[in-house]
């Protein structure tokens, strides 16, 4: 199917007007700070802000490419070692942190990494109150996507573009043709039209697969449709059934309800018979009251009778309590007496009482006391041993505690050993190079000048003088490994004193907890001598005077007089209160015949009305037997009538079953008639709906098409072929401007996107990204280039891809690294090299340039001087 696409479709300002989409990103570092990287092992800092342009300088190995490999790593996690070897020997862990602009923002990307531990990656961005808001996802991998999605930027544009890496220089150009393309296309910013590739086949899938159900909803449809005139049949046949099955189930109707109302007769019947049972039983009740009244009456009658014959002794046994209640009220006064004098005798006794318990309170509370002397008395030998013990720890940490001072002195010592034994080393290793240098250039030299006077040499002389020379470094080699053994020995025995001072930390820690324990025993014995003296002074005799007290019953003495005098008035009253009870139980044995004497009186009235009573009861009872038999024949008669008709009855089930069975089956012709209207009805709205359903599919039809003539304008043939084509040239021309300036106007280069197959037969054309070089001897492609040419090619390539990606992709990163190739040129060739980083030096807003060939300092307004430490490398920003 044709698209409709063309590459000829978009005119050169349209291609222009998509490549300044991504425009306005910048991303400028602002600072840096390494521990534990490399050669780093103590906290740098570097302060992007105080340069634009600067050289990194400083000896080999101090530590240049290291900063640079802490960028790529913070960023990536990419550097030229993997895993555990970024981390310092001396560190636990690397750990660098890089704050930066871009856009209208600041962000600032932290990456550690603990040793044999996974790495830790943190992204944030600085907010407007100035704190810094998480930007991080729960994995490495979810933050490091979110890192790139921000920046538009992956590792291999970044080194192919703004990091000159020391030795790969011809990165870019040593790439496969179809790589050059795809590490352009990321330079440019065009991975982005694989994703609205991707968006538009996924919106195309996504209408093809809405296409399909509306295909197969038309196909349904349609094969309704075709059902009209059987489902129109089947309503009419339904309708038929339900009307003839409807006048059946009338007529069923009919006979059930006329065998429903004999049904209620009879009912109706057996209702009446259980009203006659349930009033013969309320008689038969009845008549069962009637009895037990009368038999209740009869047993109080008799009760009555009883009282009456036993009158005369009644009356005798109420005399005698009579006389008792006399006895016993007398008692009861001389009582009143004695417990008035009770009374009077309770004060005193309870004052007495009193006065025993807070004698005795006290006497316990004493014998606690004497109890608590005996224990610290007993406490004091085991203290005394302790504190002994004490003493003699106390004394021993003392003497170590006092070598501490000779220890640091020793420390001191050795560490001033030290540190002369490794600057002489370092003074030694460099007069080692310097002898080494002169003798081979006595080795290699004809006609060598003497040192020291100027003269020429002759071969024996030269010959001595390197024999002297090899001496001399023999024995500076010597020096130096003396020194080294020094530095060892000096090392070890630092880590001893170190051990030993640290374990001293320990030792007078302990001292000081021995003294306080010393002190508070001290204490301790003390308070307890205090409390013995104490109680010796004034606890002991207190409790010896209470014994007595108790013992002989020495207290309270006016209490006790007054309690004798009492008991003297008690005794002579006379009360005996077992008298009193004996009294007392008499009477309440006798006070029963005053009820019965009442109950005697009343016999006496009680007796003929009762007998008056029991004589209708029995009329009444009589006349109630005989209307209860009449009742039970009326109810025998009824019963054998009811039942009669009940025989008679209808079996009215079977009918009902029929009459039921026959409703549902009408219920269902009813339901089928309306599903079959139901199904006639609904073609009209299907009808309706495939109409609809009919443009839907046309306008679905258009959109795939569209979508399609977008993907493959979106492909890598399509508009970002385009653009790259539409690009290649500007990158010619910076390319070229650099390399006219290097080559002195020797040299030029060009970029060929297309190319003819191998295969003669092929009209089309093969898609590459070839690189010709054009010099005096003509027109040759990049491999056949090697050396100093290779590297001005690649470096004017490198430095307009930059360019490139500064202006074309949105500055997203304005910042140029170059750590490569000022060794490899001449004098001329390092100053041209100069002049064109100065030349696009207003492209970009920090350039950074390593270098360790001193001419070369000056040339930069700024530098970033690095030098190698025993504690690891350290970075210092120098602005003329």
């Amino acid at each position: 199917m044709d698209t409709g696409w063309t590459r000829s479709s978009l005119a050169p300002c349209q291609v222009l007007s998509l490549l300044m989409i991504h425009r306005s990103r910048q991303l400028i570092p602002i600072s840096l700070r390494i521990s534990g990287f490399l050669s780093y092992n103590q906290p740098v800092e570097v302060n992007f802000e105080a340069f634009d342009l600067a050289c990194i300088t400083g000896s080999n190995g101090a530590g240049k490419s290291s900063l640079l490999d802490a960028l790529t790593w913070v960023l990536f996690g990419e550097a030229r070692r993997r895993d555990d070897s970024i981390i310092n020997h001396q560190a636990s862990a690397a750990e660098i942190r890089l704050d930066f602009a871009y856009e209208s923002g600041v962000y600032r990307i932290q990456r550690s990494k603990a040793r044999d531990k996974s790495a830790v990656l943190e992204f944030s961005i600085e907010s407007e109150d100035g704190r810094w808001k998480p930007l991080t996802e729960p994995t490495l991998r979810g933050t490091e996507e979110v890192i790139r999605k921000t920046l538009h930027l992956d590792y291999e544009t970044f080194i192919n573009t703004s990091f000159f890496l020391q030795g790969k220089a011809d990165m870019f150009a040593v790439q496969k043709p179809g790589d050059r393309k795809r590490i352009l296309a990321s330079i440019l910013g065009l991975d982005v039209w694989e994703e609205y590739k991707e968006e538009a086949a996924r919106r195309r899938r996504n209408n093809e697969l809405d296409l399909a159900n509306l295909t197969g909803s038309i196909t349904e449809i349609e094969g309704e449709l075709q059902q009209e005139t059987e489902r129109r049949a089947k309503l009419t046949q339904a309708e038929n059934e339900y009307a003839n099955l409807k006048r059946l189930l009338e007529t069923k109707k009919q006979v059930l309800d006329q065998q429903r109302l004999i049904q209620d007769r009879v009912k109706s019947e057996q209702r009446a018979l259980e009203k006659q049972a349930t009033e013969l039983n309320s008689r038969q009740t009845e008549l069962q009251n009637l009895k037990s009244r009368l038999a209740v009456r009869d047993a109080e009658r008799a009760q009555l009778q009883t009282l009456l014959d036993n009158e005369s002794e009644i009356r005798a046994r109420f005399q005698r309590w009579q006389e008792a209640r006399s006895s016993l009220e007398k008692w009861e006064a001389l009582a009143v007496d004695f417990r008035q004098f009770e009374k009077q005798r309770s004060d005193p006794l309870l004052r007495i009482e009193t006065e025993r318990s807070r004698l005795q309170l006290e006497m316990n509370s004493l014998e606690a006391q004497k109890q608590k002397a005996d224990d610290l008395l007993s406490q004091l030998p085991g203290l005394q041993e302790q504190l002994t013990h004490f003493e003699h720890t106390i004394h021993t940490l003392t003497v170590q505690v006092n070598s501490r001072p000779l220890l640091e002195e020793e420390l001191r010592t050795l560490q001033g050993q030290k540190a002369l034994a490794s600057a002489e080393n370092q003074s030694l290793r460099q007069q080692m190079d310097e002898l080494k240098e002169r003798i081979a250039q006595l080795g290699v030299a004809t006609g060598a000048s003497c040192p020291v006077c100027g003269k020429p040499l002759d071969q024996h002389e030269r010959e001595t003088l390197i024999t002297e020379l090899n001496d001399r470094g023999t024995e500076m080699g010597n020096s130096f490994r003396n020194n080294i053994a020094l530095l060892g020995s000096c090392e070890k025995r630092i880590r001893e004193i170190e051990a030993e001072l640290r374990n001293l930390l320990r030792v007078d820690a302990e001292f000081k907890l021995q003294q306080r324990l010393l002190d508070g025993k001290h204490a301790e014995i003390e308070s307890i001598q205090r409390e013995l003296d104490d109680w010796q002074q004034n606890g002991a005799p207190r409790l010896a005077a209470l014994e007595q007290k108790i013992t002989t019953e020495d207290f309270a003495i006016a209490d006790r007089t007054a309690l004798a005098e009492v008991d003297a008035k008690l005794k002579s009253l006379g009360y005996d209160a077992a008298e009193h009870e004996a009294r007392r139980k008499a009477e309440t044995e006798l006070r029963s015949s005053q009820a019965q004497v009442m109950e005697l009186e009343k016999a006496h009235s009680a007796l003929a009305p009762l007998q008056r009573e029991i004589a209708e009861l029995s009329q009444t009872l009589k006349t109630s037997q005989e209307s209860l038999v009449r009742a039970e024949e009326e109810l025998a008669a009824a019963q054998e009538k009811l039942a009669q008709d009940t025989r008679e009855l209808p079996e009215i089930g079977a009918l009902e079953k029929e009459y039921y069975d026959i409703q549902e089956q009408t219920n269902q012709l009813l339901r089928n008639v309306g599903y079959a209207r139901n199904q006639v009805d609904v073609l009209e709205k299907q009808r309706k709906r495939l109409v609809e359903l009919k443009a839907d599919r046309n306008e679905i039809n258009i959109q795939i098409a569209n979508l399609k003539t977008l993907e493959k304008a979106f492909g890598k043939d399509g508009i970002p072929a385009l653009l790259i084509e539409q690009a290649l040239p500007e990158i010619e021309l910076h390319t070229n401007e650099i390399l006219d300036r290097l080559s002195s106007g020797e040299m030029s280069v060009s970029f060929a996107t297309q190319r003819q197959f191998k295969d003669k037969k092929r009209e089309d054309r093969k898609e590459t990204l070839d690189i010709i070089i054009q010099d005096a001897a003509g027109s040759r492609e990049y491999e056949l280039f090697s050396g100093g040419e290779a590297f001005r090619i690649n470096f004017a390539i490198r430095l307009a891809l930059s360019q490139v990606l500064a202006r074309r992709a949105g500055a997203r990163l304005q910042t140029l690294v170059i750590d490569e190739g000022f060794g490899s040129q001449d004098a001329d060739g390092r100053q041209r090299l100069v002049e064109a980083i100065n030349l696009v030096k207003p492209e970009f807003a920090k350039i950074m340039v390593i270098t360790h060939l001193e001419e070369l300092k000056d040339a930069f307004p700024a530098r970033i001087e690095v030098t190698k430490l025993p504690k690891g490398s350290q970075v210092e920003v120098v602005v003329a």
